[in-house]
């Protein structure tokens, strides 16, 4: 892209000197001057020359620039694709994940449970303390 815009650049500089050249030779020829049209045709016929050459190079350095283009919104496309499969496995890990949590929590969720009710149990079946002693004689 940089080398594109040089070539604008001196192709426009280019252009500029074509019209400067024109406008000096103009006022020598609205004066009949024609002594350096020989002179005149040959700058015109460099500079055309030059511009030729270099409207060649702008088609290549686009053609280039816009395969470049190409080429960069290929990979971008790539890349895309790549974190888009990524996050779609990622999603996927994380709904693995969730569920594996989800399964430890009602397994712990049942398990309180079940020593909830071991408890009760368990305190229905508590032996009374006797606060009294009992003598061996009264039994």
């Amino acid at each position: 892209m940089k080398r594109l815009i040089e070539l604008m650049d001196q192709k426009n500089h280019y252009l500029e000197k074509f019209y400067t050249i024109n406008e000096t030779h103009l006022e020598y020829f609205l004066k009949n001057r024609f002594e350096m049209i020989n002179e005149f045709y040959d700058s015109r016929e460099n500079i055309l020359e030059i511009l030729n050459y270099i409207d060649q190079e702008i088609k290549i350095v686009s053609h280039a620039a816009a395969e470049e283009s190409l080429l960069d919104v290929q990979k971008l496309k790539e890349c895309l694709s790549l974190k888009d499969t990524f996050v779609k496995r990622i999603i996927e890990q994380d709904v693995d994940i969730l569920a594996c949590i989800e399964a430890a929590k009602n397994s712990i969720i049942a398990e309180l449970k079940e020593v909830r009710t071991g408890k009760k149990v368990i305190s229905a079946y508590k032996t009374p303390v006797f606060n009294e002693s009992f003598n061996e004689e009264e039994l």
